[in-house]
């Protein structure tokens, strides 16, 4: 009983592996027909599907790459940004740009153009004019100008007060006795006098004695603004000589404000 049991298991076996081999054969001979119909009715799509859709969703998140230049951190308001200029249409009314002025130079003032503009100085002077009043009695009027200067306060101070009044000192009733052709020549202090040697022009006053005493006063009373100089011994053409005219006008010796008290 036991070997007949056993003899149909071994049947069965070899009834499987002939169905098995006789299905590759079939499977061989017939594989490009049986590709064509599964293609034809979509089967391994749908096999495919199935298996999609029974795996779990998965989110996907893509991280960016680190870089090695970050971005700049925005500037605090009111920080300017080189090379961000701000356009005009932005710019608001509480913009403010500074500029840097020079100050308004008198007419009668030349600066020199040979010397570098940072090594100039500028000094108030107070220089005298004179201004007749309606009894025609001739009066000192001082006026108060920006000289700028390189080297010598005194020497520009002077050759300002020789140029001339401005036209809006002129309508102020302001005249300037000292003759228009009058050049400075040079000036030298020494214990407390300054000697100023003018040309020839300034012997030349068509008011007589009060037009020289008048003129004098515009010189000396402006150089002794100065306050290490006390008088002033005036010079022609480098020479001192006694008088300015044969009407008068004394310059032989060093003349100071008390001078014109004294007469």
């Amino acid at each position: 009983m036991a070997r007949s049991k056993k003899n149909k298991t071994s049947i069965g076996c070899l009834f499987w592996i002939a169905l098995i081999l006789l299905v590759l054969v079939i499977f061989l001979f017939n594989r490009e027909t049986i590709q064509k119909v599964l293609d034809e009715t979509g089967f391994l799509e749908v096999v495919r599907n199935n298996d999609e859709e029974s795996e779990p969703e998965v989110e996907q998140i893509i991280i960016p790459e680190e870089t090695e230049s970050e971005e700049a951190p925005a500037a605090p308001e009111g920080t300017a940004v080189e090379g961000n200029e701000t356009p005009e249409s932005e710019r608001t009314d509480e913009t403010v740009v500074a500029l840097e002025v020079e100050p308004e130079k008198p007419e009668s003032v030349e600066t020199p153009s040979d010397e570098p503009e940072q090594n100039r100085k500028v000094r108030r002077s107070k220089m005298y004019f004179i201004q007749i009043n309606d009894d025609g009695e001739i009066g000192l009027k001082s006026i108060v100008r920006p000289v700028y200067y390189i080297d010598s306060p005194l020497t520009e101070t002077i050759k300002t007060l020789l140029d001339g009044l401005s036209s809006s000192e002129l309508n102020m009733g302001l005249i300037s006795l000292i003759p228009e052709q009058t050049e400075l020549l040079s000036i030298n202090l020494k214990n407390g006098t300054a000697y100023l040697n003018f040309s020839d022009s300034f012997r030349f006053n068509s008011f007589g004695v009060e037009g020289y005493n008048a003129q004098l006063k515009q010189i000396v009373y402006t150089v002794t603004e100065f306050a290490n100089i006390e008088s002033v011994q005036i010079l022609i053409e480098g020479s001192i000589i006694d008088y300015m005219g044969p009407e008068g006008g004394y310059i032989g010796k060093p003349i100071s404000r008390n001078t014109f008290t004294e007469q």
